[in-house]
């Protein structure tokens, strides 16, 4: 695979080092490579790279991507070892190489790769009990590959005591129970690693529930990017009787959603293309990055798009960083866009389609 100008250098380096690290074994026989397990890379490189020295490569993301295996927790395998790309959580880092580690055999690898400003080089406290301690097999271009193996026992563990992966081995070994309050009284509410302002109310959205309209029963509402599931639970209080489809690209977020809020329809998808309309709302603290980077492609897709997933004067909301230009994209498909709040760095945006 070529690659892309921009392409982020941490799965190129990770590919060289898989290139590089030695042939495949010989014998008498000859032996394929194990089958490699690569968690969390949206990038082809790592994958083609592992191919062409003999793997058979599984690839699994939580996030709904072209080619991928997206499903809340990684396939059981087992495999012959287990690559895992450096998320923007810490936490994240550590539930995937737990997860990693418990789909690999005794003396198996378990490789680390990520960029010195993603947290590589203190990434080594991540590494779960019952792995022998990480040392960087590669270091360029301001990323680096840690490795580590499974322990045996004969190889010393990070701990003398630590029990042999797999720690528990699931999904809800990592359940985060964390009080928020959108103005109707504390309650606890579900997150996991990685989930879209994990722990926390975040100002954008709190923002955006103070100030939806009041629904009329049978309304039907699209929570588009609906992360745990937050908006969608203030609509459904708020307004009892209204129908509410979450709309989500991570898998991961959905369980989360599905703790969090009773009697909704939850899709995983990335678009307006995944779900039946017309809806008489659609509402979204959409995301602007892609990985570490800001990218509006997907707020400029919903746009484009809502007009013909919205009934007739049906409207959509959105909430943003106001040095977004938010007003005029949205004024490209919609006449009526109008500002509905104004907080600190945030501003809601309401724009209605056509009438009959």
């Amino acid at each position: 695979m070529t690659p892309r100008r921009g392409d982020h250098p941490a799965p190129l380096v990770a590919a060289e080092w898989a290139r590089v690290r030695g042939p495949a074994p010989h014998g008498d026989e000859p032996r394929a490579r194990p089958t490699a397990l690569i968690l969390g890379d949206p990038t082809a490189h790592l994958a083609l790279a592992l191919r062409e020295a003999g793997h058979a490569v599984t690839r699994w993301h939580r996030h709904l991507t072209r080619d991928q295996r997206c499903s809340p927790w990684p396939p059981s395998g087992p495999f012959g070892e287990a690559w895992v790309r450096m998320p923007r959580s810490s936490l994240e880092a550590a539930m995937l190489l737990h997860a990693g580690a418990a789909r690999i055999p005794d003396g198996a690898q378990l490789l680390l790769y990520g960029a010195n400003d993603e947290g590589i080089r203190s990434a080594a406290r991540h590494f779960p009990d019952g792995t022998t301690a990480p040392n960087p097999v590669l270091i360029k271009r301001r990323c680096r590959v840690l490795a580590a193996e499974r322990a045996t026992a004969t190889a010393p563990a990070t701990t003398p005591t630590a029990p042999s992966p797999p720690h528990p081995d699931g999904l809800d070994a990592w359940q985060i129970l964390a009080p928020i309050d959108w103005g109707a009284g504390e309650r606890d509410w579900t997150f996991y690693p990685g989930v879209f302002a994990c722990g926390r109310l975040d100002a954008a959205t709190a923002l955006l529930i103070d100030h939806l309209p009041p629904l009329p029963t049978g309304t039907r509402v699209l929570d588009f990017g609906a992360g745990t599931g937050i908006i969608a639970a203030a609509i459904v209080e708020r307004s009892p009787g209204t129908g509410v489809v979450l709309l989500e690209r991570d898998a991961i977020a959905l369980v989360a959603a599905a703790r969090n809020v009773a009697g909704c329809t939850r899709v995983l998808g990335s678009g307006l293309a995944h779900v039946q309309g017309p809806f008489d709302l659609i509402v979204s603290n959409p995301p602007i990055h892609l990985g570490g980077a800001q990218s509006l492609a997907t707020v400029e897709a919903l746009i484009r798009d809502a007009p013909s997933a919205l009934r007739p004067g049906g409207t959509i909301m959105l909430v943003a960083q106001r040095r977004l230009p938010i007003p005029a994209l949205l004024a490209r498909s919609f006449r009526d866009v109008r500002t509905v709040a104004d907080g600190g760095p945030f501003r809601v945006w309401a724009a209605r389609a056509p009438g009959r």
